[in-house]
């Protein structure tokens, strides 16, 4: 298993949350039917959630575009770049907006599952919704896509688990890729 986490040096991680970061190999289908392992980056004490649910996504035949470190060219810590490009991935050291406080992504609390199917969708004042990535269509008859009802979200709320699908217009946003996880 690799154990070098790379840091971002425009938004240095603080020791103490890095030792915490483990960098796990998942096993995964894609959407070509092939078995894969990829690398996804989480807090230590959420190591054994995270890989049962690469376990499961196996039973389930459920694809997965690809398993990547935020760190990884050509996302370089980037978000946007991550979101568009349909990944899944974890410890990404960001704060939460308009905060210095990082955000459970931040911690490697949180994973995104196939940002392209499962978009983030913000519900403005107006009335109106912004979706990114933009041009995604949340579409829960398609393949990779998360509902409530599919076992692998099942599995994570089970396992203490919070699954932005479950947000509603009055938070603000829904996030249907988003999966999270307070620990104590």
């Amino acid at each position: 298993m690799p154990s070098i986490i790379k840091l971002n040096p425009d938004n240095f991680a603080p020791q103490e949350i890095v030792q915490n970061i483990i960098a796990l190999e998942v096993p995964y289908v894609n959407f070509e039917g092939e078995q894969k392992v990829g690398v996804i980056e989480v807090h230590k004490d959420v190591v054994d959630d995270v890989h049962q649910f690469f376990v499961l996504s196996l039973v389930e035949k459920f694809p997965i575009n690809k398993v990547v470190r935020s760190s990884d060219a050509p996302y370089l810590w980037r978000d946007d770049v991550l979101v568009a490009d349909n990944t899944t991935s974890g410890f990404n050291y960001r704060f939460i907006r308009d905060t210095k406080r990082p955000s459970l992504h931040g911690l490697g609390l949180a994973f995104d599952v196939n940002t392209r199917l499962n978009p983030y969708i913000r519900f403005n004042e107006d009335g109106t919704e912004s979706v990114d990535p933009k041009g995604a269509v949340y579409d829960p008859a398609l393949s990779g896509v998360l509902t409530s009802e599919h076992p692998l979200v099942v599995f994570m709320k089970d396992h203490g688990w919070e699954w932005g699908g479950d947000w509603k217009k009055a938070s603000g946003r829904t996030d249907y890729q988003h999966f999270q996880k307070v620990i104590s």
